[in-house]
C-alpha cells in the first residue's frame, strides 16, 4: 500500500478514535467530572451533531485553501481540541474540546477520500475510498479498546493526550506524503460547490445515506441490550462480540470497495437490500444465542460493505464539487446516527421492546434502498434517452 494512503489511514484513525473513545470511558468521565452516565454520553452526541452541521460550513469557508495545507491545518486543530479535552477540569471545558475536534471531522475525512480517489485510476476509486474507511475500522477495532484500557488504568486525560500525540505524527506524515492540490482560485468556487446540490443524483445519494445510516445506528445503538436482554449473553461475552463486529467491519469494507469498482450502482442496490434482509432476519433469530452472535458479524459485514459504494457514488456524481458533497454525505451519516438512536429508543418506549429494534432498522434501510433503486432507474433512463438521441443524429438525412 502506498505511503500516501497509509498516512491518510493513520490520520482518519486518529480522528475516528477521538470521536468514538468516550463511549468506552463513560464511567471514568462520569466519576471524575461528577456528572451522570447519560450526561457523559452526550459527549458522543455533541460530537455527532457538531460534525453534521459544522462540517459543511468549514468546507465552504476553506474551499480556497490548497488541499495538503488544509488537511495538515485541520489535523492541527484536531490536536488542539484533544489537548483541550485532556486538560479539561470540568465537563463544560471537555465539551468545548469535543466541539473543536468535531468541527474538522467531516471536512477532513472528505478531503482524505478525495485525495485517495485522485491517487488511483477512476476504475479503482471504490477500493481507494475503502482504504480510507479502514481508518475508521481500525479506530473501532483497536483505537476504542486501547483508548478505553488506557483510560481505565492511567486516566481518561491520558487517552486524549495520546490521541493528540498521534495526531501530531499524522499531521507531519500527511504534510510530507500527500501531494499538493490547488483550492478554488476565486469566490466562484463556493457557488460552484453549492450548485452541485441542484443535482438529484447527489441529493438522492445523500438522502439514501441518511436513511441507511439511520437504520444502521438504530441497531448499533441498542445492540448490547439486544445481546444481553434478548439473546441471553452474559456481560462478559460482550467485548468478544464487539471484536467480532469490528472484524466484520474490516471484511465488509474490503468487499464493498471491490464491488464498487466492478459495478457501482448494482453493488449499492444489492448491498442495501442485503442489509435490509440481514436486519429483518436478525429480528427473527435474536432469541437464539448462537445465531444472534453470528448476526453481529453478518450485520457488520453488510453495513461496512455498503459505505464505500455510497461514498464513491457521491464522488462520481459530484466531480465538480467533491469535498463539499462528501462532507454533506458525512453529515448525512451524523444525522442518521442521531435519528437512528432516537428512533430505536422510541420503538422501545412504545412498548415494542428491544427485540423490535432490528425490524425497525430494516424499515429505514429499506427506504434507503428504494431511493437508490429510483436513482439507478433515472440514470438508466437518461442513458437510454441519450443513446436514442445519438442514433437519431447519426441517421442520414432523407432515410426512411
Amino acid at each position: 500500500m502506498p505511503i500516501r494512503l497509509v498516512s491518510l489511514i493513520l490520520a482518519i484513525f486518529c480522528v475516528g478514535t477521538a470521536e468514538l473513545v468516550p463511549s468506552g470511558m463513560l464511567h471514568e468521565l462520569s466519576d471524575d467530572l461528577a456528572v451522570s452516565i447519560s450526561t457523559a454520553g452526550l459527549l458522543v452526541a455533541v460530537y455527532a451533531l457538531t460534525m453534521a452541521f459544522g462540517g459543511p460550513v468549514v468546507t465552504l469557508v476553506t474551499t480556497r485553501i490548497e488541499r495538503r495545507t488544509l488537511m495538515t491545518g485541520l489535523l492541527v486543530v484536531s490536536v488542539i481540541g484533544n489537548i483541550v479535552s485532556a486538560s479539561a477540569s470540568s465537563y463544560g471545558v471537555l465539551v468545548v474540546g469535543r466541539i473543536i475536534t468535531a468541527m474538522i471531522h467531516g471536512t477532513f475525512v472528505a478531503l482524505c477520500v478525495v485525495a485517495a480517489g485522485s491517487m488511483v485510476p477512476k476504475e479503482k476509486a471504490g477500493s481507494a475510498v475503502a482504504a480510507t474507511q479502514l481508518g475508521i475500522n481500525l479506530a473501532t477495532v483497536l483505537g476504542v479498546p486501547l483508548g478505553t484500557f488506557v483510560g481505565q488504568h492511567f486516566g481518561w486525560r491520558t487517552t486524549f493526550s495520546t490521541i493528540a500525540v498521534l495526531g501530531v505524527a499524522a499531521a507531519a506524515l500527511v504534510f510530507v506524503t500527500v501531494p499538493k492540490a490547488k483550492g478554488a482560485t476565486d469566490n466562484s468556487g463556493v457557488s460552484r460547490e453549492l450548485k452541485v446540490f441542484k443535482k438529484w443524483d447527489v441529493l438522492g445519494t445523500v438522502l439514501a445515506t441518511a436513511l441507511c445510516s439511520g437504520g444502521m445506528f438504530t441497531l448499533i445503538t441498542y445492540m448490547v441490550p439486544l445481546l444481553t436482554d434478548v439473546s441471553g449473553f452474559a456481560d462478559s461475552w460482550v467485548p468478544g462480540l464487539l471484536i467480532a463486529y469490528g472484524v466484520g467491519s474490516i471484511v465488509g469494507n474490503m468487499i464493498g470497495g471491490r464491488l464498487a469498482d466492478r459495478a457501482l450502482m448494482a453493488s449499492i442496490i444489492g448491498l442495501s437490500a442485503l442489509l435490509t434482509l440481514t436486519c429483518a432476519l436478525y429480528w427473527l433469530v435474536s432469541p437464539v444465542m448462537a445465531l444472534s452472535g453470528l448476526f453481529v458479524f453478518l450485520f457488520s459485514v453488510a453495513t461496512f460493505a455498503l459505505i464505500p459504494g455510497l461514498q464513491t457514488r457521491v464522488l462520481s456524481t459530484a466531480a465538480e464539487a467533491p469535498t463539499l458533497s462528501l462532507t454533506a454525505n458525512m453529515s448525512a451519516f451524523g444525522v442518521g446516527a442521531a435519528v437512528g438512536s432516537w428512533y430505536g429508543g422510541e420503538v422501545i418506549d412504545l412498548g415494542l421492546g428491544v427485540r423490535a429494534v432490528p425490524l425497525a432498522a430494516a424499515l429505514l434501510v429499506a427506504l434507503g434502498t428504494l431511493v437508490v433503486v429510483q436513482l439507478a432507474y433515472s440514470e438508466r433512463r437518461r442513458g437510454t434517452t441519450a443513446q436514442l438521441a445519438d442514433e437519431t443524429a447519426a441517421e442520414p438525412v432523407g432515410s426512411v
